[in-house]
């Protein structure tokens, strides 16, 4: 039988942590190990408790989520974080990006958004709230980010597997859209970040659709 995902939950307010703990009831797949009340706190318990993902809130004492985001990434890799806040600004995404944050959602998420992003996050993907992710790439993509790397030509295929990943479609997403094993549409996925010189799915996203390589995903962008 499969150990549970062990979780680590860190915010300032206890009712906040209460709610989420009772969102997670009757879900064995998932186990919340430790709960912080700020950012130093949260780094402390992670050091002790070894979790698989660590879920920070933005605005915290002492140290906030992306501080401790940032210190996380240096000391503990293979702890995967999830911003799980209110701020919906494309600003604190790109932040929470930059501090190797790979799951981002608003706590107004249902409980199915919550399950579905951390199965996510554990499987090796992103999981961050397409609404906000759709302006920041937007933004993005206005202000040229494709810098000057140098772009390889993409198959047919690999423009298809990047319109879907710009659309924020999951592997195993992309996958059943074009009939193909998840591994299969996994390793499109990698070929396509390589080929437009991104460092994730996020970027190979707003590359793709600052050169022309994929229209703006409809319904998705405000």
């Amino acid at each position: 039988m499969n150990q549970p995902l062990r979780l680590l939950l860190a915010d300032d307010h206890e009712v906040t942590r209460t709610g989420f703990i009772s969102m997670l009831a009757g879900s064995p797949g998932f186990e919340v190990v430790g709960q912080a009340r700020d950012g130093q706190e949260a780094l402390d318990l992670c050091d002790r408790l070894k979790p698989d993902i660590a879920i920070l809130d933005i605005r915290m004492p002492v140290l906030n989520g992306l501080g401790a985001a940032r210190i996380l990434q240096q000391r503990q890799p293979e702890v995967k974080v999830i911003i799980f806040t209110m701020d919906d600004s494309p600003d604190h995404l790109e932040a929470a990006i930059g501090a190797g944050a790979v799951g981002y959602l608003l706590k107004d998420a249902s409980r199915d958004e919550v399950l579905d992003a951390l199965k996510r996050v554990a499987q090796g993907e992103e999981a961050l709230n397409s609404s906000v992710s759709a302006r920041l790439l937007r933004r993005m993509a206005e202000r040229g980010a494709n810098g000057a790397t140098q772009v390889q030509a993409l198959t047919a295929r690999e423009r298809q597997v990047l319109g879907l990943v710009a659309g924020g479609f999951s592997n195993r997403e992309i996958g059943e859209k074009l009939g193909i094993a998840p591994g299969t549409a996994k390793a499109h996925v990698e070929r396509v970040i390589g080929k437009l010189g991104a460092a994730d799915r996020t970027q190979a996203a707003v590359r793709g659709v600052a050169l022309g390589l994929v229209a703006q995903p409809a319904g998705q962008w405000p």
